[in-house]
């Protein structure tokens, strides 16, 4: 689930309501558009309702990290997937809870920023080590399954780090979300040792949503990672503090109102198996085609979804698009009216290709050991936008019939 976070409008100053996934902000007040940039983990605190006799000053802050996102694995013959949501301590400390449950979830979070005032709690535990023990959960759901480990990805995952408001008064540590009592025996001077005040490079920038190209205004959802310019027909994505430009396309069609979903047209080698054409993609995942030589000719493209959706959906659509993109038409320089979001970086693209390759493969038992020497090695990146039919339940697309739900599609922009 996402994260409901209040922010101070960058322009104006205004209260505004943001999802955790929000990266194009439309202040509701002065109007003004801007995206948001990260440095880092995002850093959010829970609302307490401390005592009024405990000022703002004299607030402790302990860092939870949460992870988000998908876990896909493939372990024996099988390819498995987990939703993973949690929150853990950031520091080892007995007193305080080890996780923070649903209260992110259940409560409005605010981005810290300099109004923060107090003592900041040292994060001692790697965000690496987050991964890993989220890893473990895999481990745990497969526990039935008695085969080796082969493939292992982190698909769409969000890592952030919310603060756990406390304070100190007679000696006893409260949790200030909830005033209970957490334990006896501290002072305040003993555990202001360590802290620190508000970093200045935790809060986000942002960026004036002005085509670099042309100067006109980009155009992009809430939660776009990619922006378009509809004047110059050009596509940005941020990247060290400023927009770059990338190379897009958008397949034609003779139907109007069509809605374009995202995806990442990859062209790869890979290492460590023969994998260098179409053909030998069809012949190392046991298709039940005939190869001819249009298929040796062809290069081999990966076609991985750009946007967030659940892993089953994820898999399919990279799959059965890779496998049809034969029937794929040319892609043209003309921006689509109705555009699906971009919310899957090209990163996580390049993370997904294994998956998807496994996901592809009819013998699994035999293409999976070979997962730990295949590294692929990515030539060419478009993000290309493919049209689909709206049929009211379902999205259909026009060359290659593979359809996906509409609520699937929505609910995907939660994940």
């Amino acid at each position: 689930m996402d994260l409901t976070i209040h922010q101070n409008c960058p322009s104006c100053g205004a209260d505004i309501v943001l999802s955790e996934a929000d990266r194009l902000i439309r202040c509701p007040y002065c109007e003004v558009q801007n995206f948001m940039v990260t440095r880092g983990l995002l850093r959010f605190v829970l609302p307490h309702k401390a005592p009024d006799h405990i000022l703002p000053e004299d607030m402790f802050y302990a860092p939870y990290l949460r992870f988000k996102g998908n876990i896909y694995y493939c372990k024996g013959k099988f390819i498995k997937y987990k939703v993973v949501d949690t929150t853990q301590q950031g520091m080892l400390v007995s007193a305080l809870p080890p996780s923070l449950g649903l209260r992110p979830q259940a409560m409005p979070v605010t981005l810290v920023t300099e109004e923060v005032v107090g003592h900041f709690l040292p994060q001692t535990i790697k965000a690496k080590t987050v991964l890993e023990r989220a890893a473990q959960l895999t481990v745990i759901d497969s526990e039935n399954i008695k085969a080796p480990f082969y493939h292992r990805a982190y698909i769409g995952e969000t890592l952030s780090c919310i603060y756990l408001p406390l304070y100190i008064d007679n000696g006893t540590l409260y949790d200030a979300v909830t005033n209970k009592a957490l334990g006896r025996g501290g002072s305040e001077d003993t555990m202001r040792t360590g802290t620190f005040s508000y970093k200045e490079n935790w809060a986000p920038h942002f960026l004036a949503t002005v085509c670099p190209h042309c100067g006109d205004l980009l155009s992009g959802k809430r939660d776009s990672l990619i922006l378009s310019c509809y004047n110059c027909h050009s596509s940005w994505k941020e990247q060290k503090g400023g927009f770059q430009k990338i190379q897009w396309s958008a397949v034609a069609t003779d139907y109007k109102g069509m809605y374009h979903l995202p995806f990442w047209k990859m062209t790869v080698r890979a290492v460590g198996v023969a994998l260098e054409t179409f053909a030998d993609f069809l012949r190392a995942t046991n298709q039940p085609l005939v190869i001819q030589p249009r298929h040796r000719e062809r290069q081999l493209i990966f076609w991985i979804p750009g946007f967030k959706v659940r892993p089953s959906t994820f898999l399919r659509l990279g799959k059965n698009l890779t496998l049809r993109q034969e029937k794929i038409g040319e892609g043209g320089q003309e921006m689509p009216e109705h555009m699906h979001p971009v919310t899957l970086p090209r990163k996580e693209a390049v993370q997904a290709l294994k998956s998807v390759f496994a996901g592809a493969a009819l013998n699994k038992q035999k293409l999976l050991p070979q997962l730990p020497e295949v590294h692929f090695k990515v030539l060419e990146t478009e993000l290309c936008y493919l049209p689909f039919f709206d049929k009211g339940y379902d999205f259909v697309q026009e060359q290659t019939g593979i359809s996906i739900a509409q609520s699937v599609l929505n609910f995907g922009r939660k994940l």
